[in-house]
């Protein structure tokens, strides 16, 4: 609720970072549940794997959100309220298309980074019995579907005047992102590149929280 009353884009995404972490939370809390079988425990173990999973995307979608806000402040004489914004894909297509990018990568949309962490914390504490025990259900992410919305609306909507000499994504720029953008697509495409080797240290870690 506070990420959707926001009108600051570096305010957005702060508070929107506030929930990518509450889901780390959530999935550590399923560690408390006990686990009895084999069942329960791959359930926690794909909970903890989603946890650290979901800490290095965030690092790196977080990180190219803010990048994308100083961009546009520089490029606009320190403007960075949504509402300022309009028709950014026009003059500049390159950073409109990749910034729409890390967006859905922050909205956790399948084939990006953001999906398969937060896909795994909840795979982990449902099937845990975490959510139908304590009443923990993922209604809060419900501005996710309008944080997209607004951002979209800046990029599409008629130019705002301040905004009809917008420069493009420089050469440097676009090197600078390029390997943020790749990894995005690598991790969710195969993440398993991340998840098998940090999940030895997850069973082990698990095996010595349940002694």
């Amino acid at each position: 609720m506070a990420a959707a009353a926001q009108t600051d884009l570096k305010r957005v995404f702060a508070y929107s970072s506030v929930n990518h972490l509450g889901y780390c939370l959530l999935g550590i809390f399923a560690l408390a549940v006990p686990a009895a079988g084999a069942a329960a425990q791959a359930s926690q173990a794909a909970a903890l794997n989603g946890v650290i999973l979901q800490m290095f995307n965030h690092g790196i979608t977080a990180a190219a959100l803010f990048w994308f806000v100083a961009m546009l402040q520089e490029r606009t004489g320190g403007h960075r309220g949504i509402d300022q914004f309009g028709g950014i894909r026009k003059p500049a297509p390159v950073l409109a298309g990749l910034m729409g990018i890390v967006l859905f990568s922050s909205l956790g949309l399948p084939g990006l980074n953001g999906f398969v962490g937060e896909f795994l914390i909840f795979r982990g504490v449902f099937s845990a019995g975490l959510g139908r025990r304590h009443g923990f259900y993922p209604w809060p992410a419900g501005y996710r579907g309008r944080h997209p919305h607004r951002h979209s609306e800046s990029i599409h909507r008629p130019r705002a005047r301040a905004l009809r000499r917008l420069s493009d994504l420089h050469h440097g720029e676009r090197l600078a992102m390029a390997p943020v953008i790749s990894l995005m697509l690598i991790i969710g495409l195969v993440p398993q590149i991340i998840v098998n080797s940090v999940n030895p240290t997850v069973v082990n870690l698990l095996a010595h929280w349940r002694f």
